[in-house]
């Protein structure tokens, strides 16, 4: 009984929870990616349901760190008010010396950066949550994380397709060759990294589950920028995983940090965050997500005919790109309050 206890294995919250996070979600998004790919007449649909369900309201979940309570707006005053006024101006003139393809072209190749990120600070904290480790050194070891998405993205680069969401985009001037050498070199390291941790499940030190994370990751660069040629619908594939990953995250950040109950100077976002009260938490920040784009949605009918360049597509891109900067603040697994939400430290 005594050995059981001590090898029963570490979630990040719960079985159910971890299977659905690691498992799940990366499904989710191959499922959406083979329904567009497939099914291209209703495209239009899968992407609609994306950012309604996902796209807009990942967003708005970083807002959940800065919004929801006094405190947390006075903490993070300076994200909140000149930041975005900041972000706002630079896209503006973004667009006025390059127009629209400029804005284009800086989200996909910045979303790419933030996405691998965000996945490797995921995969940190699995690791450090679950006392897994990766077998193999650990130096290459995240050299194999970011070379295996870099060289996809190269892949992508390299092909002459250069429209997403019918916008053009400019792509780095990246040869074939050169592309298909930094593929072959992150495979080579992929199988290498593979072979051990094959021979860590053999051993018995393996940890499935940051395993399958990891092997997720992998799977899910591959897919979206070199077995799918379409841009927009390769982007698809990412961006729901990349979503709903982080919507999980946030939910389960915030139902850790209030879990000794309602906090009251935190009130609206404490008492949400209780345990099973997910659905009505999801609920809200849609509703939330509903009504702040839905205003910006109004301001631009208001200002289309004043402006050349709709002002849905700067306010739309000045919230992602804030949301980027913001995100590379507040989730930096070193701050004290991030580990103890985590139960890391």
């Amino acid at each position: 009984m005594q050995a059981s206890a001590q090898t029963a294995p570490i979630y990040m919250r719960s079985a159910r929870f971890d299977r659905l996070f690691v498992l799940g979600i990366p499904l989710l998004a191959l499922a959406a990616g083979a329904l567009a790919f497939g099914l291209p007449e209703y495209f239009f649909l899968i992407l609609t349901l994306d950012l309604a369900l996902l796209g807009y309201h990942h967003v708005i979940s970083t807002y959940t760190r800065l919004l929801f309570d006094l405190k947390s707006a006075r903490q993070h005053w300076a994200l909140l008010l000149p930041l975005p006024l900041a972000v706002f101006a630079g896209v503006y003139l973004l667009i006025g010396w390059g127009g629209v393809a400029a804005v284009a072209t800086l989200y996909m190749h910045w979303q790419w950066y933030h996405y691998t990120r965000q996945s490797e600070g995921i995969n940190k904290a699995y690791g450090m949550k679950t006392r897994s480790v990766q077998a193999g050194n650990p130096a290459f070891n995240r050299a194999t994380f970011y070379l295996v998405p870099a060289a996809a993205f190269l892949m992508m680069s390299a092909r002459p397709e250069a429209t997403f969401l019918s916008m053009t985009v400019w792509k780095l001037p990246v040869p074939a060759w050169a592309a298909q050498a930094a593929m072959a070199a992150a495979g080579a390291s992929l199988a290498w990294w593979l072979a051990a941790q094959v021979r860590a499940l053999r051993a018995g030190t393996l940890g499935l589950l940051h395993f399958a994370y990891l092997c997720s990751h992998y799977v899910i660069y591959l897919v979206s920028y070199v077995a799918i040629r379409d841009i927009t619908t390769g982007w698809l594939v990412i961006n729901v995983w990349h979503n709903a990953q982080y919507i999980a995250f946030v939910w389960l950040f915030n139902s850790n940090q209030f879990k000794g109950g309602v906090n009251r100077q935190q009130l609206a976002l404490s008492w949400l965050s209780q345990e099973g009260r997910w659905p009505v938490y999801l609920l809200a920040c849609l509703a939330l997500t509903g009504v702040v784009y839905m205003s910006i949605d109004a301001a631009n009918a208001w200002f289309e005919n004043y402006t050349l360049v709709p002002l849905v597509v700067i306010v739309y891109q000045s919230i992602n790109f804030h949301h980027y900067i913001v995100d590379a603040i507040i989730w930096k697994l070193r701050k004290r309050e991030v580990q103890s939400a985590l139960k890391i430290g």
